[in-house]
């Protein structure tokens, strides 16, 4: 099976833990007396989290080239072999570790793009 990739990154081991968490929010309106009232549900909003470790002698700059993609700040190709293709923006990227020769522990944040490219 193919790894993550994200942007021209691909994963050299899978992150150790992957999730997706999908909500909608209530909407609300003021009807004519003032008063808040349901009006439905915003759209679906994506969001994508992992965490996971780089080993060997290229670990950090594998994190540095994770980290020159949330840097450009715009919504690219994030693919996982079980879900496909989503446009998403990388927002958080954490070395979740203190620093160690050839290994870089991570967390990252996704939120998924919709067809226009807003979150």
């Amino acid at each position: 099976m193919s790894n993550l990739s994200f942007g021209g990154f691909v994963w050299p081991n899978d992150p150790e833990k992957y999730q997706e968490k999908c909500v909608r929010e209530p909407v609300y309106a003021r009807d004519e007396d003032g008063n808040n009232v349901f009006a439905g549900m915003s759209p679906l909003k994506r969001t994508i989290t992992g965490s996971g470790v780089f080993f060997g002698s290229d670990a950090y700059a594998r994190f540095r080239a994770l980290l020159l993609l949330a840097d450009m700040g715009e919504p690219m190709d994030l693919w996982h072999p079980n879900w496909g293709t989503r446009k998403a923006f990388l927002t958080e990227l954490v070395s979740d570790l203190d620093p160690r020769e050839n290994c870089v522990a991570y967390n990252f944040t996704f939120l998924v793009a919709d067809t226009e490219n807003a979150v």
